[in-house]
């Protein structure tokens, strides 16, 4: 259950999840960045919910069923909280 507590801002249930971004109009992304709360700051100490293997798709529309892929990534947990990721492809 997705609650206020600092990393269960925005849960998913289970160990994948997928998220659509609609944009206005049509971009040309370079980079990706993804931000998660760091270990000090976990009421737990620990960030094991945070995203740990992604892959990003460019969509033309919300309903296309398979995207170009633009990279697979690591979220490094021992990192800083906000990772910037290049596009690959």
């Amino acid at each position: 259950q997705p609650d206020m507590y600092p990393g269960n801002c925005w849960a998913f249930k289970g160990s994948q999840g997928y998220l659509v971004v609609r944009l206005s109009m049509k971009i040309y992304p370079t980079a990706f960045t993804l931000e998660h709360i760091p270990k000090t700051l976990s009421p737990t100490g620990n960030i094991t919910s945070a995203p740990r293997n992604f892959s990003v798709y460019g969509l033309d529309d919300e309903y296309q069923e398979e995207g170009k892929l633009l990279g697979e990534y690591v979220y490094d947990q021992e990192g800083e909280p906000l990772q910037m990721f290049p596009v690959m492809v």
